[in-house]
C-alpha cells in the first residue's frame, strides 16, 4: 500500500556544526491511468487517496459525468497504474495544457474557456471564513509531519466536508471531487478553502464544481481574477490572521 510520508536522514548546519537528524519527508511518485486500456496521463502526487484522484480528475475534465459511468476502478501499488474501466466507449483528448500547478499540472480542458456564470445565493462573512481556514491547518496533519504539501477543503459553510492533501494543489481538488462522487456529497453552493496559489486551474476546477466562493491563504493571480469575476465566482486571498482580501464577488461577503 502507498504511504503519504516517509522518515529520512538530513544532516542539520549550524554554526556550532553539523548534526544527524531523521524527519517525516512527503512522497511523491509518478502514478498512470489507463481508461478502457489506454494511456490518459501521469500525475506527479502524493500516493494517498488515488482512486479519489482518479475519478475527481476523470469527472472535472468531463471524461465521465457520474460514477455510474465506472465499471472498474483499480489501484496497482506495484505497478504505480490506476486502471479504469468505464460503462462505455470514450475518446481520448489529445490537446494538453501544462498548468502552473506544482507537480506538473496537466488538464485537457481549454481554461479560460466561457464557463456558465455561477449563480447562487451563498454568503459568507469574514469571521466564518477566517474560522474555516483555522480549522482547515488544524486537519493539515500531512503538512504539519512533513511540510511541503498543500492542504484544501470543502466546506459547506459551518464544517469541513471533505480535506484533502498533496503535492500539487491542483491534485487536492481532483481528490475532493472524487471523494464526493463516492460518498454522494454536492459540490455546488460549498465553499472551496485551499493553502495554494489562486491560479487558473484552480478557478476552473471550482467553476466545474459550482462552488462560488473559493478561498486560499496566498495570492490569485490577475487571470484568476478576470475569469473569477466573469464567471460569478468570490475570489478570497490571504485568509489568515484576522484579515482577508476579496478580489472578486464581493457582493457574496457580508460584513454584519
Amino acid at each position: 500500500m502507498f504511504i503519504a510520508s516517509r522518515s529520512l536522514s538530513y544532516r542539520r548546519c549550524t554554526a556550532a556544526g553539523m548534526t544527524t537528524m531523521e524527519k517525516e519527508v512527503v512522497r511523491e511518485v509518478a502514478v498512470t491511468v489507463y481508461v478502457n486500456g489506454m494511456e490518459l496521463i501521469t500525475f506527479l502526487c502524493t500516493p494517498h487517496n488515488l482512486r479519489c484522484l482518479a475519478l475527481g480528475f476523470l469527472y472535472l475534465e468531463g471524461i465521465i459525468s457520474g460514477l455510474d459511468e465506472v465499471a472498474l476502478l483499480r489501484v496497482c501499488d506495484e505497478e504505480k497504474t490506476i486502471e479504469a474501466r468505464l460503462t462505455r466507449d470514450v475518446e481520448m483528448p489529445t490537446s494538453r495544457v501544462l498548468t502552473s500547478g506544482c507537480g506538473g499540472g496537466t488538464t485537457f480542458a481549454d481554461v479560460t474557456a466561457q464557463a456558465h456564470k455561477i449563480d447562487s445565493t451563498l454568503k459568507v462573512t469574514p469571521s466564518q471564513i477566517l474560522g474555516l481556514m483555522r480549522w482547515l491547518y488544524q486537519e493539515a496533519e500531512l503538512y504539519r509531519t512533513t511540510g511541503g504539501v498543500h492542504t484544501s477543503a470543502l466546506s459547506d459553510g459551518q464544517q469541513l466536508l471533505v480535506v484533502a492533501s498533496d503535492v500539487g494543489r491542483h491534485n487536492t481538488l481532483d481528490k475532493i471531487q472524487g471523494q464526493c462522487l463516492l460518498e454522494g456529497i454536492d459540490t455546488k453552493d460549498r465553499i472551496l478553502l485551499t493553502t495554494g496559489r489562486l491560479s487558473v486551474e484552480m478557478l476552473n476546477k471550482a467553476a466545474k464544481m459550482q462552488s462560488p466562493v473559493l478561498v486560499s491563504r496566498t495570492s490569485p493571480t490577475d487571470l484568476a481574477v478576470e475569469m473569477a469575476k466573469a464567471w460569478g465566482i468570490t475570489l478570497i486571498g490571504y485568509a489568515r490572521g484576522e484579515q482577508m482580501q476579496v478580489y472578486s464577488g464581493e457582493e457574496r461577503v457580508e460584513l454584519g
